[in-house]
């Protein structure tokens, strides 16, 4: 039982930190990234071809993935959201699945189809507490969940460029008119995204293993996590990440491991019936 608390409590970090990734670029201009689990693959594998192809130490792995994965954000954000601003929402949706599905197949003809390892920091090191073994990449993974929840929060609240986001979120013209610079905003939106999303695919590769078609789950699951936190909440989604990963890991467990991906769609169509606006969510109406 503890065991498997501990496995989902690890897992739902992980849906988490996707979740404050996508979060970051929804906060900003209000659309959906549905290639977010698409770029924490992307960042998985770029940890492994520093380490594997390049022989680089684990410290410049990271770094190295950071930078690239900002570089990625910024790519990203001229390919399918600049050209379509100012267009209706879902066409940048669309957009995001087809960048996605390309950044899949592209990994998958440089890579390949098969699954590889990629090392943690601590290799397989873990303790025992009686019949619970704690590896030392779940700590990392709990830590580095918690320290860039707060540091994003800091940013988001207490920053003036954090509030220069905010306010392209809530009306991007207004923003402009008050000498807001939109473009550097969301830019630097769409970088922290894609960095975040790295950062997921280095803390999951090790507990799994890297393989192109690991995103697509993950994403949909960060997507979950997001709507049942209450869209825009970064506080409801760490807490609605740490719920499913532990719903899933016992319903696995004491039900059937065969139907895992199910829980998650149970769960939000149950929070959609009940609880909409979600854990932190706010009711919102609208004048037709």
């Amino acid at each position: 039982m503890l065991q498997l608390l501990l496995n989902g409590l690890a897992m739902g970090a992980i849906y988490a930190l996707i979740a404050l990734g996508m979060l970051q670029i929804f906060n900003a201009v209000r659309i959906v990234n549905f290639a977010q689990g698409q770029l924490l693959m992307v960042g998985a594998f770029m940890g492994l071809a520093g380490s594997a192809s390049f022989g680089l130490p684990i410290w410049a792995v990271y770094l190295g993935t950071f930078a690239a994965m900002a570089v990625l954000g910024l790519v990203f954000m001229l390919v399918a959201y600049y050209p379509l601003r100012g267009k209706p929402f879902y066409l940048v949706i669309l957009t995001t699945i087809a960048v996605g599905i390309v950044l899949e197949n592209l990994v998958l003809i440089i890579f390949g189809p098969l699954p590889q390892s990629v090392p943690s920091p601590f290799g397989s090191a873990q303790w025992k507490l009686g019949d619970v073994a704690i590896s030392k990449h779940v700590v990392f993974i709990f830590a580095t969940t918690a320290v860039l929840l707060a540091v994003q929060w800091w940013f988001l609240m207490r920053t003036r460029f954090g509030r220069m986001i905010q306010a392209t979120s809530q009306d991007m013209e207004m923003a402009r008119l008050v000498g807001v610079r939109v473009h550097h905003t969301v830019a630097v939106a769409f970088m922290l995204g894609a960095m975040l999303a790295g950062a997921g695919g280095l803390l999951v590769a090790p507990l799994f293993l890297a393989e192109p078609a690991m995103g697509g789950a993950l994403g949909l699951k960060a997507f979950v996590v997001s709507v049942i936190g209450g869209f825009g909440n970064l506080h409801g989604a760490v807490i609605a990440g740490l719920l499913l990963g532990v719903v899933e890991a016992l319903a696995a467990g004491y039900i059937s491991s065969n139907f895992r991906d199910a829980f998650a769609f149970l769960l939000l169509v149950a929070f959609l019936f009940v609880r909409p606006q979600g854990l932190f969510g706010e009711k919102q109406s609208e004048r037709v």
